[in-house]
């Protein structure tokens, strides 16, 4: 029996040796090689490097609409740490889970701070992310419908006018339909990165222009799918990321590029304001005001810099002016002395970077006031002998004194009068009663009383009269006595 155990184990070893070194060499394999579910959790940082370049689709309130043209989405949901992985919503009500998303054909990567999801042909409608999301949320998408915006120059300054040129294409051709010439437009935003060492820090969002396929402006053809325009960078200097839309009643798209650092215009004006002039002054002796244009940015090729403008002067006469000597540093412009008031100049800078970029500025308003010129007055000594003896009388006589009895009277008087007011007025006295010393003269007093008394004698006959008159009428009924 020993034996046939033996020689079976024999027989068997072989078979055993080799199972044993397959699944060593499946699970080296395996260890070398992660699963296609894994891949997101070796690349997904690489992933974030190429945010800023990728199509993207705007999230509200953690909803989001994906349109039938989209082929895979990619979704980077941040979220606050430690929190739940987010549910996904579908447009017919279904729900991926994280722990559900292998069965589904998803591939889901769930990090401590962040999902980072990926869809092949989800479908279309309004989607909806449930859970504690960040507003640094990103939805890529990788679809035949794409906006591909020209990068901008690294070394912008403030008061630049910039020329940007975006394509919107649908498998690599032009979106040309004519239904799409009225709602095709594309909006250019600058997102401040509140960054605490620049100006801008809290600064938000500056709406910089919106430009549409129409032909119209700065537009060079209409419905070419091309969107070309011109934009002046009139805000504050500071870090910005640029971030372009392009809506239409079917799909949004959204792209973001790298943040960018706008400089403070490179040109400063250094004023030297002479004295004002009037129609006294000699000819000889009007003096110009003088300006000196210096390039402060070493990025700038000074030699190249031209000037161009417009002055304002105070009587509202405009005269333009042009510094565009050759390879002359620092420009100094005079202005004409024109009296005093205020002097305003609008001015154009064109030049050169030294990367041999081109570039036209718009410089801040320059101006600065001219004060009416003040004469000293003559000395006492150049006076008229006149003119001293008024003064010196005026300065020798006796000051007077206030009259202190005459105001104490006048406010006498007023309480007196205003207190009688008062009484007359509480008193329901009339006008009349205050003229005492009149009496009424003593005929008219019996005069009236004799009228009074005929008045009662003759009331006192009538009344008689009506007696007497009643007794007439009464009948006489007695029987004579023959």
């Amino acid at each position: 029996m020993a034996r046939l155990i033996i020689l079976c184990c024999l027989l068997l070893s072989p078979l055993l040796v080799a199972q044993t070194s397959e699944r060593a060499d499946l699970l080296q394999e395996k260890n070398k090689q992660p699963s296609e579910l894994d891949q997101p959790l070796s690349n997904g940082f690489e992933l974030l490097r190429d945010l800023p370049t990728k199509n993207q689709i705007p999230m509200f309130e953690n909803r989001f609409r994906i349109d039938e043209n989209v082929e895979e989405i990619t979704l980077l949901l941040f979220r606050r740490r430690g929190s739940a992985s987010t549910v996904l919503v579908r447009p017919d009500g279904s729900k991926i889970h994280f722990q559900t998303a292998e069965a589904q054909k998803v591939r889901w990567h769930d990090a401590s701070s962040y999902d980072l999801i990926e869809i092949k042909n989800p479908t279309p409608g309004p989607w909806q992310a449930v859970g504690k999301l960040l507003p640094e949320s990103r939805i890529m998408v990788l679809t035949d419908i794409k906006l591909n915006v020209d990068p901008l120059p690294s070394n912008l300054m403030v008061g630049e006018t910039i020329k940007i040129t975006a394509r919107l294409t649908n498998a690599n051709q032009p979106i040309n339909v004519k239904d799409f010439r009225d709602v095709l437009a594309l909006e250019m935003i600058f997102v401040s990165t509140n960054n605490a060492d620049y100006d801008n820090f809290g600064r938000g969002v500056v709406q910089v222009a919106q430009f549409r396929d129409d032909g119209k402006g700065y537009d060079e053809r209409a419905r070419d799918g091309v969107f070309t325009g011109e934009f002046q960078l009139r805000f504050i200097a500071g870090e910005w990321t640029p971030k372009y839309i392009v809506r239409t009643p079917l799909y949004t798209r959204e792209v973001e590029q790298t943040p960018v650092i706008l400089k403070a215009a490179p040109i400063t004006a250094d004023i030297t304001a002479a004295v004002a002039a009037d129609e006294t002054t000699p000819e000889q002796q009007v003096k110009p005001h003088q300006i000196v244009f210096r390039v402060t940015d070493d990025s700038v090729n000074k030699a190249t810099v031209l000037l161009q403008g417009r002055i304002r002067y105070p009587n509202g006469d405009v005269e333009e002016f042009a510094l565009n000597e050759p390879n002359v540093t620092p420009r100094t412009l005079e202005l004409r002395n024109r009296g005093h008031g205020s002097y305003i100049l609008d001015v154009s800078a064109f030049g050169t970077m030294q990367d041999g970029r081109e570039f036209a500025i718009t410089l801040p308003e320059i101006s600065f006031v001219v004060n009416r010129p003040v004469f000293e007055a003559p000395a006492l000594d150049d006076l008229p002998q006149k003119i001293k003896d008024e003064i010196a009388a005026e300065q020798a006589g006796p000051e007077a004194e206030f009259p202190w009895g005459l105001v104490i009277i006048v406010n006498l008087l007023t309480l007196v009068g205003g207190s009688f007011a008062i009484w007359f007025v509480m008193s329901d006295k009339k006008i009349a009663d205050l003229l005492f010393w009149r009496k009424k003269p003593v005929e008219v007093a019996i005069s009236s009383a004799t009228n009074k008394a005929e008045d009662s004698n003759v009331t006192k006959n009538s009344n008689n009269v009506q007696k007497n008159n009643d007794m007439d009428d009464i009948l006489d009924l007695t029987l004579p006595d023959d």
